[in-house]
């Protein structure tokens, strides 16, 4: 097992070493960046819109005040 680890280990030193293959992470790293970024901010999104604490006091308003809140 020690000389395919040593052998997977030598490989993946010479990738990184070539040029070419730090570019091509490079342009990866950019894409996943961005990505997410778009994904944090539907996440904020949404977190600042399905506030906990207001959907529980709009439940109990509804129920003290007798009105039906419409189904989702």
């Amino acid at each position: 097992m020690a000389i395919v680890r040593t052998i997977l280990w030598s490989l993946a030193k010479r990738a990184a070493a070539d040029p070419r293959v730090q570019k091509k992470a490079g342009q990866a790293f950019r894409t996943v960046d961005k990505g997410m970024d778009k994904a944090a901010d539907k996440v904020a999104d949404v977190a600042a819109a399905k506030d906990p604490a207001r959907e529980a006091g709009k439940m109990l308003g509804a129920f003290f005040s007798g009105e039906e809140r419409p189904k989702r």
